[in-house]
């Protein structure tokens, strides 16, 4: 690296050194809290102290603990994973700052991402780690910390250290957008219910982020909501003691779980971790919240893909006994998703999940934000990706694909277009508050409030409106069903 390619900053942690390339420049794996080792796992996370070294920010940091994929090998892994990555236009000042929280069902993932494509079109981008799995979601009585959620916490901090320090970087601390996917989405729209993450940021993008699927409660009780097969909410501490059990913990002392390796831990994970209603800081699932008004007040835009039951499997909900309780509700989703039942049985399974999981939380939450007195906007991405089965629509997490790596991977591409039209929508509602429309010649995106809907983008499974809305209806049927113990 010759002189002219390093970029520097200078903070109160020390001095940031990066690296400068044509049009921005990157800095990786900045520590934006203490590390939670030793001592400090399973505790909230602190701010990094003062310091005059220079730290070098030349490569991304470790990634939290988790089980990799095949393709991941050789990913340096570390419960010291407290680290972001900024990119920033190299001319930026008070530049508007997009933070993006990576998804993986809290489970699984990283920041990653090509934010350079984000930093060439003048944004600021942050993507910072955070705690995954039973490291990052966990309620025992011997853990002492009470707050249950530290991935979350993570992310608190994160943003505190975003508004301490990225004017330094070029960005406005006045103008933060945060954005994430699936968990990303999730977490997204949890920040929005934490009293303490006020101020932090100002406006929110939630994709196929979950806020009205049931979660984890530490200390379940009678009038708590039912979870999604309409039985008892499941009790975190049960969550957590099975992680353990299966690492090899079936009776753990503090000192065994102060002490077990974190790889080991992640060998007990089974599908996706859940967040978990805390009392302190997760005080309910975010869906009765928003209705409540119990969210920070802040434009928002949020959607879905038309077919984000794709990611079903992952989950690990039996399809067969998925079915069987959306029969003992009402034979009625068989008439709805019968299109989708006919040409496969798994596939009108996994319509209904990704419809319930992510769909009607976007419906929903957008509409309590309207109703509120904020604008709100609705997406619905209706696209096939190339070789995608005929009719199936957009898979899940199609979109993160679409902004951030289409362009690098698949440049010209029809692909690459829509992936340029929704971050130059997406960078139009951090900017003023208002996304611009993804493709050309569609009608203006409205906000609820003036009479929007679902902006629609593409129309590859060839729903029509009316039958997603008839869909959403007995969806909504159902959650109300599974609420209503919690809600009076």
């Amino acid at each position: 690296m010759t002189k002219d390619d390093q970029a520097q900053v200078q903070l109160s942690q020390g001095t940031i050194s990066g690296v400068s390339r044509e049009g921005y420049r990157r800095f990786c794996g900045i520590p934006y809290a203490e590390q939670p080792i030793g001592a400090r796992r399973w505790c909230a996370p602190k701010a990094v102290p003062p310091g005059t070294d220079v730290v070098p920010a030349e490569k991304f940091g470790p990634i939290a603990p988790q089980a990799l994929e095949p393709d991941q090998t050789g990913l340096e892994m570390s419960e010291a994973c407290l680290n972001l990555n900024v990119w920033t236009p190299t001319t930026a000042t008070s530049a508007p700052v997009m933070v993006w929280i990576h998804g993986g069902g809290f489970c699984q993932g990283s920041n990653r991402v090509r934010g350079s494509v984000f930093a060439q079109a003048g944004v600021v981008l942050v993507a910072p780690n955070y705690r995954l799995g039973v490291l990052g979601f966990a309620s025992h009585p011997l853990i002492e910390d009470p707050g249950a959620n530290f991935g979350l916490l993570d992310l608190l901090q994160a943003l505190r250290w975003v508004q301490d320090n990225i004017q330094q970087f070029g960005g406005n601390p006045s103008n933060v957008t945060i954005f994430g996917v699936s968990a990303g989405g999730a977490a997204v729209n949890l920040l929005m219910t934490i009293p303490s993450a006020d101020g932090l940021f100002h406006k929110a993008i939630a994709q196929s982020g979950y806020g009205t699927w049931p979660l984890l409660r530490a200390h379940p009780g009678k009038g708590d909501p039912l979870d999604i097969l309409h039985r008892p909410s499941q009790s975190a501490e049960e969550s957590t003691a099975a992680v353990f059990e299966r690492s090899g913990l079936k009776e753990p002392d503090l000192s065994s779980l102060m002490n077990i390796a974190p790889e080991t831990l992640v060998t007990g994970q089974r599908g996706f971790q859940l967040p978990i209603v805390d009392g302190y800081h997760v005080r309910e699932e975010p869906g009765i919240l928003f209705e409540q008004g119990l969210m920070l007040s802040i434009p928002y835009l949020t959607g879905a893909n038309s077919f984000d039951g794709s990611v079903m499997p992952s989950y690990q909900l039996d399809p067969t006994v998925y079915a069987s309780v959306l029969d003992d509700f009402s034979s009625q989703w068989r008439r709805l998703y019968g299109d989708d039942l006919e040409e496969d049985a798994m596939r009108g399974i996994q319509r209904v999940f990704g419809d319930e999981r992510y769909l009607l939380s976007a419906a929903l939450l957008a509409n309590a934000v309207s109703n509120a007195g904020r604008d709100a906007f609705l997406y619905y991405l209706d696209v096939m990706p190339p070789g995608f089965p005929e009719k199936l629509g957009s898979p899940h997490g199609f979109d993160a694909f679409l902004m951030f790596e289409s362009a690098v991977l698949h440049p010209g591409s029809a692909e690459a277009r829509l992936g340029q039209h929704i971050r130059n929508a997406w960078i139009s509602f951090a900017q003023s508050g208002y996304p611009s429309v993804v493709v050309e010649d569609e009608e203006d995106w409205r906000p609820l409030s003036a009479g929007g809907s679902w902006h629609r983008v593409g129309a590859a499974s060839s729903l029509v409106q009316g039958e997603i809305d008839q869909r959403l209806d007995w969806i909504e049927q159902r959650y109300r069903a599974r609420i209503v113990a919690s809600t009076g």
